[in-house]
């Protein structure tokens, strides 16, 4: 069948309101339950921590910096104390990071939160932010496998566990823990929210916080949308309603900055820090790398951004619909980045569950292709000790570092624009690699899950709020 008309077929299934799937109405998969499996992923968790802490404390200079949190603690301090409405106007946390600081893009609802945190003080605001990060991990761990269909049960935190233990080796894991960023916290909060039964009230809200925190997370209440869980969507509404009423309450000129220039403020990150350096791993910033041309960029970035928001969003909620709940939020999730005008690397923290639905697949399919591929996307990702300068060469006066593979190219000061072909591939190694699986699994999902599309009876929640199983559903795949 022709992609033109597999994806019409898709969007007619979507429109047909198919009976959804329930991916945890019943959990029907075990974890292992020897008492000695949890005792060995506690113990690797507990050797991953001891690590990343005796490398933390050997490159204390570079692990406990913290530039990003610097940048939020700083602007918090400094609308706070001196109540001039900056947060918007200035750079801030120069001491850590470049000569002018940096500017601050986030709505007005994570100025308040970082606000509150203030009488702990920078050095306890970047424990509470490392601890919180890791518990993120496991949380998203947790969640991931959960959404999978495996039981709660001590087997399943064994899995959990073990899982933490090798994504904090992800470089966008160990990069995020290392800026001090918020992503892994988000992550956990979106993963959570989603792991809910669609029959809990309060479901959906914690994507709307997310949201107002930061607005990425608000391709969310699009796929909640598309995936006919209406009232799930309105609660996310709700909430990302309630994080703007506050700001506007409690930083009212802030608030106003913000919501009427938000594109002019977005757009101050370029001042500091060019889109098209490497670190931007989005669709943008390769074509900015690539083109030369803001003209040409926007335009290609645009007709681009179109074409696979649509053949992704379609595949992630035909997913959903066939109980592959996953599968779709990861799909999102990846497309959120790809789209998004900046997608530093260590905003790449979807390889979390990305990872897991590879492991499930290597575990149900026992084959070594499987194993191969999940082994292939770990060491793609994975952080690597490395002592590289900004020509991509290793040199011993710099610090042992974990960074990635694409690191190994020349990067800033415009060094991207003087690439050849090998350094292109490798400096856009993240994107690329992210639009080529977003494709592929966009396509294999269009033209192999399917929903209930019979005539679908009237249906009325059970007692505990569950939607009873359809009598009939296509195969899943």
């Amino acid at each position: 069948m022709s992609f033109h008309r597999v994806l019409v077929t898709s969007c007619r299934e979507l429109l047909t309101l198919a009976l959804r799937t329930p991916y945890n109405a019943e959990k029907d998969k075990d974890a292992p339950r020897s008492r000695r499996f949890l005792v060995v992923a506690v113990a690797a968790a507990l050797l991953t921590l001891g690590v990343w802490i005796w490398w933390s404390i050997a490159q204390h200079r570079v692990f406990w910096n913290m530039i990003d949190l610097n940048v939020y603690y700083d602007a918090a301090h400094k609308e706070h104390l001196n109540g001039e409405d900056v947060l918007y106007e200035a750079n801030f946390g120069g001491k850590f990071g470049s000569a002018d600081g940096l500017p601050f893009i986030y709505p007005p609802f994570s100025a308040l939160v970082f606000i509150k945190l203030l009488p702990l003080g920078f050095g306890g605001l970047k424990w509470l932010m490392t601890i919180t990060s890791f518990a993120s991990v496991l949380a998203v761990s947790w969640a991931s496998w959960g959404m999978l269909g495996y039981r709660k049960s001590a087997g399943r935190l064994g899995m959990a566990l073990l899982t933490f233990a090798a994504v904090v080796w992800l470089e966008p894991v160990s990069w995020t823990l290392i800026w001090g960023q918020v992503n892994l916290v988000l992550l956990a909060v979106i993963m959570l929210d989603l792991a809910q039964p669609d029959s809990r009230w309060w479901k959906g809200i914690g994507i709307g916080m997310a949201a107002g925190f930061k607005l990425t997370p608000a391709i969310f209440i699009v796929y909640l949308v598309m995936t006919r869980r209406f009232r799930t969507a309105a609660a996310a509404v709700v909430g990302f309603a309630a994080t703007a009423l506050l700001g506007l309450a409690l930083l009212p000129h802030a608030s106003t900055k913000y919501w009427t220039h938000i594109g002019e403020i977005s757009g101050r990150v370029n001042s500091t820090l060019s889109v098209g350096t490497l670190n931007n791993q989005s669709l943008k910033g390769m074509l900015t790398r690539w083109l030369h041309n803001d003209t040409a960029v926007s335009v290609v970035w645009l007709v681009l951004v179109a074409a696979i928001v649509v053949i992704a969003m379609v595949a992630a909620a035909k997913a959903s619909l066939a109980g592959r709940e996953l599968l779709g939020v990861v799909i999102v999730g990846t497309l959120s980045l790809i789209v998004s005008p900046i997608a530093w690397s260590h905003h790449w923290v979807w390889v979390i569950p990305a990872f897991i639905l590879l492991v499930d697949a290597a575990l149900r399919h026992r084959t070594r292709l499987w194993w191969w591929a999940t082994a292939a996307f770990f060491v793609f990702y994975a952080s690597w000790p490395m002592k590289i300068n900004q020509q991509g060469h290793w040199d011993d006066r710099w610090a042992l570092q974990p960074f990635g593979l694409m690191w190994l190219v020349p990067r800033d000061g415009n060094r991207e624009r003087r690439w050849n072909v090998w350094q292109f591939f490798v400096g856009n190694s993240y994107v690329l690699a992210g639009i080529a699986l977003l494709l592929v699994v966009s396509w294999w999902v269009l033209r192999n899950l399917s929903a209930a599309t019979a005539a679908v009876p009237e249906v009325s929640e059970a007692a505990d709020g569950r939607l009873p199983e359809p009598a009939s559903v296509a195969p899943t795949g």
